[in-house]
């Protein structure tokens, strides 16, 4: 099956314009940061946080998801109208919001803090993803949008796996606050994709 799928197809069949390239670039950076955590999230409450316990690492779970929910409403609702660049820029906040929360993780001694990094995660990524989203949609190669996103899932998924492994690797060699803050410098490696992109969009108006 896949030889067919690969084979006596031209190169131009596989080829993604720039802004659906760096959004994949970026999910890669973004989605394997969190995967290296969340799989073991609950082993870092329960045992390195006073009074912690699974019970409280999935609660937290639950308000990262529900501040989430609240951002992206507001964050859909202002971009709706809002031009490339402008999301480009929503994008990148929420990004640099997510890699505080993860800093946060790194410094948390207490339940407190825990729910409130986990938050400000929630925030970060409630911020992007609409806008993020919005312009890996607008910009699908027309007859090629399954292609693209089999693409992106395929290429995140994979990251996502690897980073399991190597955060639970990182984690039980170096300690919990080491891969937080190898997780917050990978998390923000997602926004060069971006950056990169915008500037030579604007090079180009020029």
């Amino acid at each position: 099956m896949i030889k067919e799928v690969f084979l006596g197809r031209k190169p131009s069949h596989f080829h993604m314009n720039a802004v659906v390239k760096a959004f994949i670039i970026s999910e890669i950076f973004l989605w394997s940061s969190w995967n290296a955590i969340i799989p073991i999230f609950a082993i870092f409450a329960a045992t390195q946080i006073p009074e912690g316990n699974t019970e409280i690492a999935a609660a937290s779970f639950s308000t990262y998801l529900i501040v989430r929910v609240v951002f992206e409403l507001i964050s859909g609702k202002y971009l709706s109208h809002s031009s490339e660049m402008q999301k480009f820029i929503v994008t990148i906040i929420g990004i640099i919001l997510m890699s505080g929360g993860y800093l946060g993780f790194a410094l948390t001694k207490d339940i407190l803090s825990l729910f409130f990094y986990y938050g400000v995660i929630g925030a970060g990524l409630g911020i992007a993803s609409p806008a993020k989203n919005s312009l890996f949609s607008s910009h699908l190669d027309k007859d090629k949008e399954v292609t693209e996103w089999s693409i992106y899932d395929g290429f995140v998924f994979m990251g996502m796996a690897m980073a399991a492994t190597i955060g639970g690797f990182v984690a039980n060699r170096y300690g919990f606050a080491f891969l937080f803050y190898l997780v917050a410098v990978t998390n923000l490696l997602s926004i060069i994709p971006y950056i990169l992109y915008a500037k030579r969009r604007k090079v180009a108006e020029i």
